[in-house]
């Protein structure tokens, strides 16, 4: 019989000790709630009026996470409209001192307002959360009568919307476009990895980018995003515990992962220990907020965030995550009629998933249906894996993003046969062929490879227009020449 050393004994529990190291991947959300309380594309939101607070707008700022509002002793108020009426059920706020009453109310016109919810704050009280009764409303107004004033961050109002049927696009220099969180907002991030476990486990902080990381040995609080696909990112930020802390951003454009034992898909922390922050900062005083900038832009497919608090507190909690790109602009879902060398054809864009939306990762299609002259399908449905669509006089032009590269790849343009009919085929050379759909319509509503969490569901986005005082653009999903 062969004995075993005490060597060998420890040299064995080390090696386990290292194995149960490494993160389990989270399942991929299908689609997430989106705050509503932004200048964004899918809420046209505005400060209606207030009194009493200082740079009020910086409330609605998505793309810098940071920004504050000012509030003295005394009353105060602001009304955020919506531009039109939106189902909410929760808001909340991060709160940097203040203290005093907050009344919460909701309109759909401002001439009655019903009260939602009333707190009682302190200093000590970090976040401020209200949660009601889902209402449809115009307009929602808070109310302030404080002994002690401070600054409020990170206003965030949810409902019914989510992040399906958006695909933002990006100029390939990441130059040009308006400044917009990617991480949070319409960009299709998802959470894949989360260390320690956060309080309330995976599936809540994935849902609502909300994490609240319990007391832990570990030197590093963690979350890795996927982008879904190729994004180029400009800063990175958070709101978060008022402790001191050392913040780091990593940048993968392929995660280096492994399978485990039982097929699961892992990340090893100890790979951090050969990668470089692209972005670094500290918050050497305890504000409670941190932005860091790269020297440059930073096209990248995967983004990991550490925090490092100086000591380890009983938690540390993470109200918002910035990481900010500039957008051309937002894609949304469209149906639209065309006609092409004397024959009509129903040209219906679906932008799928907001995890990798517009891109040949997502499950974003096109489906082109020949419709006779009463406007009925005279023929089966194609299916082609690409969302933009350029309609020239001649024809129409298919392409999806490549989520790798980030460059557009030409999936299907059209033509006629020999009889003078038209068709819509691949490129030569092309690896995408169309399939067909005899029943007609879209067949591509299979749940991601990735996994499903579920978190509701909201129609499509409208089309056209400017929404916001942003400059982002909801497209039909078609260009023209």
């Amino acid at each position: 019989m062969k004995h075993i050393t005490p060597l060998a004994i420890i040299s064995s529990l080390l090696i386990s000790g290292t194995a149960q190291a490494k993160w389990s991947r989270i399942p991929i959300l299908k689609e997430k709630p989106v705050n509503v309380a932004v200048q964004g594309p899918h809420s046209g939101a505005s400060i209606d009026s207030s009194a009493g607070v200082g740079q009020v707008d910086n409330l609605l700022n998505e793309a810098d996470v940071t920004a504050a509002a000012t509030l003295g002793a005394g009353k105060a108020f602001f009304i955020v409209n919506f531009g039109k009426p939106l189902m909410i059920s929760s808001s909340a706020l991060v709160n940097d001192g203040i203290e005093g009453k907050i009344s919460l109310s909701a309109s759909a016109d401002k001439n009655g307002w019903a009260v939602l919810e009333e707190k009682v704050v302190s200093a000590a009280d970090r976040e401020i959360n209200f949660k009601f009764a889902g209402i449809q409303a115009k307009f929602l107004k808070y109310d302030f009568i404080l002994s002690k004033g401070g600054a409020l961050r990170a206003l965030n109002v949810l409902g019914g919307q989510t992040d399906r049927g958006y695909a933002l696009k990006q100029d390939p220099t990441g130059l040009k476009g308006t400044p917009m969180n990617i991480i949070s907002g319409l960009g299709g991030a998802r959470l894949v990895y989360a260390a320690p476990r956060p309080v309330g486990g995976y599936d809540t902080a994935a849902t609502y980018n909300k994490f609240e990381f319990p007391e832990s040995d570990e030197k590093y609080r963690t979350l890795i995003y996927d982008m879904g696909q190729m994004r180029i990112m400009n800063e990175f930020g958070s709101v978060h515990s008022p402790t001191p802390v050392r913040f780091e951003v990593f940048a993968f454009d392929k995660l280096p992962e492994k399978e485990d034992w039982r097929g699961r898909v892992t990340f090893d922390p100890a790979d951090f220990n050969v990668a470089k922050p692209v972005a670094t900062a500290e918050d050497n005083v305890g504000r409670g907020y941190v932005r860091a900038k790269p020297s440059h832009p930073i096209k990248t497919r995967y983004v990991a965030m550490r925090w490092e608090p100086d000591f380890n507190p009983p938690a540390f909690i993470i109200d918002n995550v910035g990481g900010t790109g500039n957008v051309n602009f937002v894609q949304g879902s469209q149906t639209r009629t065309v006609t092409i060398n004397g024959q009509v054809f129903q040209v219906v864009v679906d932008v799928g998933d907001a995890h990798g939306a517009g891109s040949s990762a997502g499950n974003g299609t096109t489906t082109i249906t020949p419709l006779d002259a009463s406007g009925n399908p005279s023929g089966p449905s194609q299916v082609f894996n690409g969302t933009d669509v350029t309609i020239n006089p001649g024809g129409v032009v298919i392409q999806t993003t490549d989520p790798t590269t980030g460059q557009p790849q030409t999936v299907a343009t059209s033509g006629t046969d020999p009889n003078g009919n038209v068709t819509f085929t691949a490129p030569p050379g092309g690896d995408t062929p169309p399939s067909n759909n005899p029943q007609g319509g879209n067949t591509n509503t299979s749940t991601n490879s990735d996994g499903n969490l579920g978190a509701g569901s909201s129609p499509a986005p409208n089309s056209g227009g400017s929404q916001g005082g942003t400059g982002n653009q909801i497209t039909t999903g078609f260009t023209s020449p």
